[in-house]
């Protein structure tokens, strides 16, 4: 049986005290605070004699006696009760968890996406107009209206609704206690919004004699001498290792190479698919050469050595890449994304693969998860489409491109 008695804990140098509430459950004891202050007058030993301050004491015991009828508490620890009573009855701040999620993205190394979430939950903020939002006012009404404010953007009426639901949906497992009926955040507002689809995406796929001007303009002499270099040979990079992502490249483990091949898991989305996000590949010979260039002290490439985080390598190609595209006079905007889609796209419309084949080579989640669990997979078919696709674009240069 729980018992609660008001009580102090002690009395300060001033004469006066703090009233608590003591729970005991199973001869344990712990202690609820309350907003009421005593003197030495108004207690005996550390009971509370004043009646005033019993009068308003006794609803608030009422009301905790009350919620616990409504839960088995048997088996409950006396810690399990207060926490129960006291954040039950609190506010929990959305602003604050969301804060926290991202900070453990961070530290997980999972920076790049953590910067969409970052972005997500200061527009959320901003539409709010307040500092702090708790998990209760995180409403249908309210969001419905901050992703209409969103509805001319191409992917933040998508990205930044999703990165709040996510979130939002591991504040409900990790404060809701469902076998215990312990429901600390009640509301579920996303059950009545409707999240929009993104725009489609831009292609940035550019056409094989683009690639070649890109790959062997003379950057000897570019403005952004160390930059501009790493950018152009990152960009051989990821096109010659079937779309390779960019993240890889900097995260990369020296004991991710074996001989001729890497054996890596994508780290994108590693938290999620774990050894389903697994991706072999044999190192074709044109590139080899990349492999020595960069050779990293802590990681395969030199890439985490130079640069501290992974968005500021990927802005320092990106820019690079903006002067590979001024010195061989190519309009087109690119970046480390165009590599990527250039190499799929090359692959289906030249090469003749398949758009599974394709979303294999680049990792992409499969539609057929359960059948994927019965399959040792074969990344050999991989080999042999990088292969072609680096045949198709060097056919009319000197570079050598036989898979080693």
């Amino acid at each position: 049986m729980i018992t609660f008695e008001p009580c102090i804990r002690s009395l300060k140098d001033n004469g006066y005290a703090k009233v608590y509430i003591r729970v005991i459950q199973k001869q344990k004891p712990s202690y609820i605070s309350t907003s009421y202050i005593v003197s030495a007058k108004q207690v005996s030993g550390k009971k509370i004699k004043d009646f005033f301050v019993l009068s308003e004491i006794v609803p608030i015991i009422k009301k905790y006696i009350n919620r616990l009828n409504k839960h088995d508490t048997e088996n409950w620890t006396v810690q399990e009760v207060v926490e129960f009573l006291k954040v039950e009855s609190e506010e929990i701040s959305f602003t604050d968890y969301f804060k926290g999620y991202i900070n453990i993205m961070i530290n997980e190394g999972r920076e790049n996406p953590a910067t969409n979430y970052i972005y997500a939950i200061k527009s959320l903020v901003t539409f709010s107009g307040k500092e702090n939002l708790n998990f209760s006012e995180i409403t249908s009404k309210l969001l419905n209206e901050w992703i209409e404010s969103l509805k001319d953007t191409a992917r933040a009426k998508n990205l930044y609704p999703l990165c709040v639901s996510t979130v939002f949906s591991a504040g409900l497992l990790e404060y809701n206690d469902y076998d215990r009926d312990i429901i600390k955040i009640k509301n579920l507002p996303f059950m009545r919004v409707k999240i929009p689809k993104n725009n489609l995406a831009e292609k940035r796929a550019i056409n094989n004699r683009t690639l070649l001007k890109l790959f062997s303009a003379d950057v000897s002499k570019a403005k952004m001498d160390v930059k501009t270099p790493m950018a152009q040979d990152v960009a051989m990079l990821i096109f010659c290792l079937a779309g390779i992502n960019v993240a890889d490249l900097y995260y990369m483990d020296k004991t991710c190479r074996v001989g001729n091949k890497l054996h890596y898991i994508r780290h994108k989305v590693k938290a999620k698919r774990g050894n389903n996000a697994k991706m072999e590949i044999t190192i074709p010979k044109c590139i080899m050469p990349l492999f020595d260039k960069y050779k990293g002290a802590n990681k395969l490439f030199s890439f985490s050595d130079k640069i501290c985080s992974e968005n500021g390598f990927l802005k320092s190609i990106d820019m690079g890449l903006k002067e590979v595209a001024t010195i061989a006079k190519v309009k087109e905007n690119i970046t480390t994304y165009t590599f990527r889609h250039s190499w799929a796209t090359i692959a289906q419309n030249d090469c003749g693969a398949s758009t599974e084949l394709v979303g294999f080579a680049l990792n992409h989640a499969s539609a057929h998860r359960v059948t994927e669990g019965y399959i040792k997979k074969d990344f050999s078919p991989i080999d042999k489409l990088n292969l072609k696709v680096i045949e198709n674009v060097f056919k009319n240069s000197k570079a050598t491109v036989l898979v080693a």
